[in-house]
């Protein structure tokens, strides 16, 4: 999805005023700093065609792999199963991108297979999936800032506002990303018409606010009756020199693996909270 496109745009972003684009640093290597990579980690998943199309069918199998890869490295457990049947299920997986940054990947499709509940249901084809990541898991150097973080709903109808409150225990700065249907991740907040990032201890932050230039009007993919899509939220310590809009494009987003990378440099500092969605098309 771009954030300043109407073609693939799953969460649409309308300013009121004229944009100013910012220039990026492109994306580096992973920080020089000690970090903890697992590499060649090893991981499967599948998803049956029930109520979604083949293309999103195909992006939630390589969601649940990518998962299954992140709790193998981070030594969770979050998601149950390799199968994936519905958008609920397939929202879960995308949290797990909390716990661990697939920074690379190597994703090998095997023959379309069936999946059958049992001999009184007909079989549905089911795509499969196995990928080879390098998981990075950030080392935590800071102190907890308490994020917490709540959108205005679940589950948004088409042209329904979104809006995500955030509150921190101490002053902090602030990000806010959209992990897209369409396996590409933009920056929200901050952006070029509002640049003040900056959170004071205890006091509820809202994007878009009441008199914002922005508001995020939800819309599935074209063509799709429904996607799931989710916010990543960054915080991190006041004092920190951490600059968000020299690290990701504005307006522009980026694939999955290179965001992840480019968030590896600053993850050991930060604290980050992922709030899915769904967003169903009106008929």
């Amino acid at each position: 999805m771009n954030i300043l496109s109407r073609k693939v745009l799953a969460l649409l972003i309308f300013l009121l005023i004229a944009p100013v684009m910012a220039a990026a640093a492109q994306a580096g290597e992973l920080p020089s700093r000690t970090v903890s990579v697992m590499k060649g980690v090893q991981a499967d998943g599948a998803c049956a065609i029930v109520g979604m199309s083949a293309e999103q069918c195909q992006l939630t199998a390589l969601q649940r792999a990518r998962a299954s890869a992140i709790e193998q490295a981070a030594g969770v457990s979050v998601t149950s199963g390799t199968l994936v049947t519905n958008f609920t299920v397939a929202a879960d997986f995308i949290k797990t991108y909390a716990r661990g940054f697939i920074v690379a990947e190597k994703v090998a499709w095997l023959p379309l297979g069936q999946y059958q509940k049992d001999t009184a249901t007909a079989p549905i084809p089911e795509y499969r999936v196995k990928i080879t990541a390098d998981v990075y898991v950030p080392e935590k150097k800071v102190k907890p800032l308490g994020l917490q973080a709540r959108l205005n709903s679940n589950v948004f109808r088409e042209g329904e506002k979104a809006r995500v409150t955030v509150r921190t225990t101490r002053d902090a700065g602030l990000a806010v990303f959209n992990i897209m249907a369409d396996d590409r991740v933009a920056l929200l907040f901050p952006h070029p018409q509002e640049t003040n990032n900056r959170l004071a201890a205890g006091k509820e932050f809202i994007f878009p606010a009441a008199d914002s230039k922005v508001e995020l009007v939800m819309q599935p993919l074209s063509g799709h009756q429904k996607d799931a899509e989710a916010l990543l939220v960054i915080a991190w310590e006041k004092g920190q020199d951490i600059r968000v809009m020299d690290m990701f494009p504005a307006g522009a987003p980026v694939a999955f693996s290179e965001f992840f990378r480019t968030l590896a440099d600053i993850a050991d500092r930060c604290e980050e909270t992922i709030l899915p969605y769904e967003v169903v098309a009106v008929p």
